[in-house]
């Protein structure tokens, strides 16, 4: 069934990879959860029928699949990304590392210059010095993401495989927290559900939960290790596309 919805969805690499899969992964684990709550409650009633009966074709669920995997896509960009790197982005990791005042990542200073100086040579973008950094560092972040968007598409049109591959990995963790959003209180509602009306699968439920609240956390911080891991592959390739090059 899931190799079906994939063939009609028309993916490429980055949507199969990155928004197709944390987008099943959640539905998967609400779905079980949806299944252990409703079987007792519907075994005995018709009204599951017709909504079987609408729900089963297979034009349906893809249609609700795309919607998912953007829904939880936009979530995850618009709150997490929020949560993670400021409103706007402006702390995301690429843009630090374009910044001399900023020592949190592996970016050498050297790399740093080297970078400025194609961005100025390639683009005639000439971003802020140290001191003019310390003097507005918001002002200094904007025009260093500004910066970043013709980085991307350097590389990108470069064709560069491990970026592409470690853009991947960062997707698929942040999108899957996007998921996770509408998902996990779901599975909670279907919890509270089973525990005031049967309780037969309760223990079930609860450590569906349990593990599936691990998974959220531990992805939430392997989120953000993706996240520099792409940065510095980014601006590494960008620097050694140019220099050697030169």
């Amino acid at each position: 069934m899931i190799g079906k919805i994939e063939k009609l969805l028309k993916m490429d690499d980055y949507d199969l990879e990155a928004v197709f899969t944390p987008a099943i992964v959640n539905m998967l684990i609400l779905d079980i959860v949806f299944t252990c709550t409703l079987l007792p409650i519907a075994e005995n009633t018709s009204w599951w029928r017709p909504i079987l009966a609408i729900s089963a074709p297979l034009a349906t669920t893809v249609v609700l699949t795309r919607f998912a995997m953007h829904l939880f896509r936009g979530v995850s960009r618009t709150v997490f990304e929020d949560i993670l790197y400021r409103k706007d982005r402006l702390r995301f990791p690429t843009t630090s590392m374009l910044l001399l005042g900023d020592n949190s990542t592996g970016v050498s200073k050297m790399m740093k210059n080297r970078v400025r100086e194609n961005l100025k040579t390639l683009y005639n973008i000439t971003l802020l010095t140290k001191a003019k950094e310390d003097a507005d560092e918001m002002e200094a972040r904007r025009m260093a993401k500004d910066a970043v968007y013709y980085i991307r598409k350097a590389v990108a049109d470069s064709g560069d495989t491990m970026t592409r591959r470690k853009l991947k990995r960062y997707g698929m963790f942040r999108n899957f927290l996007g998921g996770a959003v509408f998902c996990l209180p779901l599975s909670v509602a279907c919890w509270v559900i089973d525990f005031s009306r049967t309780g037969v699968s309760i223990h079930i439920i609860l450590t569906v939960l349990i593990l599936y609240l691990i998974l959220i956390v531990i992805d939430f911080f392997i989120t953000k290790s993706a996240a520099v891991d792409y940065a510095e592959t980014l601006i590494t390739t960008f620097d050694k596309l140019n220099h050697d090059e030169a």
